[in-house]
């Protein structure tokens, strides 16, 4: 499970070993970069849940969320920012990537601890030598397992709570969605990936001109309990909601079907290409909860609906 961490250790560290890169806490400083702010404010949460789950023993909730950070750390964080861990955009902003990826890194190690003792200390041995000794000379740095586990509050900086960006985190899932449904697209088309290249981008809240529409899934196991002897009638019911129906929903956050009001935990919304009224017979189109996206030939045409509202 930690291959890749490890991998992105070593990453770190061959980049570090031609500059001068003494890792200290107390001395690192805000990055402007979108990415470094995104994987901070994206690993709060974790560590977050990993303190409340850790504290009612939970064990098997929490390395599901681990395992996933650990694919977004190296298949995105570390990917779109190479050119910046190899110094390609100048010294300071390589010196800000690399303590961007040195602090997540020690964090995660410290969180994973637990359940892989071996790997992680392997890793932080490799990472330790690269910390300042004036920042940790009142610690005991021998062993992964000697640190204190991360808090929100105290991990590595004070008051880390303040690099939650709930907005650029939407902005990333939302970019992460776009390149994800052009994979799922290319895979479906048998399309080589250097010919899944954005030609041009056009964004659009014109659902009317390509056909998209909203259409509903009924959360089956929540309203069989709810609905008893009237399920079938409203699983039904639910399904031929119209797209206008479904968007005054949106904006209401309720809906009466079949004598029983629904709310968004029962009903998820999903958009759709309708072909024959929009005139997109011609884009090959997927979607998932937040985004549609249509590719025609070579050009990426990428329509973005938030479920809870239409959002450019």
């Amino acid at each position: 499970m930690l291959e890749p961490g490890c991998g992105t250790a070593r990453e770190a560290k061959q980049d570090e070993e031609e500059i001068e890169f003494p890792y200290n806490e107390n001395t690192v400083r805000k990055s402007p970069n979108i990415t470094d702010q995104w994987i901070l404010s994206f690993m709060q949460p974790l560590i977050g849940f990993f303190e409340t789950e850790m504290a009612a023993y939970r064990l098997y909730t929490v390395v599901p969320r681990l395992v996933k950070f650990v694919d977004i750390l190296t298949n995105w964080y570390v990917r779109m920012n190479r050119r910046r861990l190899k110094g390609e955009n100048g010294m300071e902003d390589c010196v800000m990537a690399l303590e961007t990826l040195f602090s997540v890194l020690l964090s995660l190690c410290r969180l994973m601890a637990p359940y892989m003792p071996f790997l992680t200390e392997l890793t932080y041995q490799n990472l330790k030598v690269l910390i300042d000794p004036i920042s940790v000379q009142d610690k005991d740095t021998l062993s992964i397992h000697y640190l204190m586990l991360p808090r929100v509050r105290f991990l590595p900086l004070p008051l880390r709570e303040e690099l939650i960006d709930k907005k650029t985190e939407s902005a990333i899932s939302r970019m992460q969605s776009v390149i994800e449904l052009g994979r799922v697209i290319r895979d479906h088309k048998t399309i080589p990936i250097k010919e899944l290249n954005v030609r041009k981008v056009t964004l659009s809240t014109d659902k009317n001109k390509y056909g998209i529409r909203l259409r509903a899934e009924p959360d089956n196991v929540v309203l069989e309990k709810r609905l008893k002897g009237a399920f079938k009638a409203g699983m039904t019911s639910i399904k031929q909601l119209s797209s206008e129906e479904l968007e005054q929903f949106q904006k209401t956050r309720t809906i009466v079907v079949e004598g029983h009001e629904l709310h968004d935990e029962d009903i998820r919304l999903m958009y759709t290409f309708d072909q024959a009224t929009g005139g997109t017979a011609q884009f090959e189109a997927h979607s998932d909860a937040q985004v549609n996206e249509m590719i025609p030939n070579l050009q990426v045409f990428c329509r973005m609906y938030s479920t809870l509202q239409c959002a450019v």
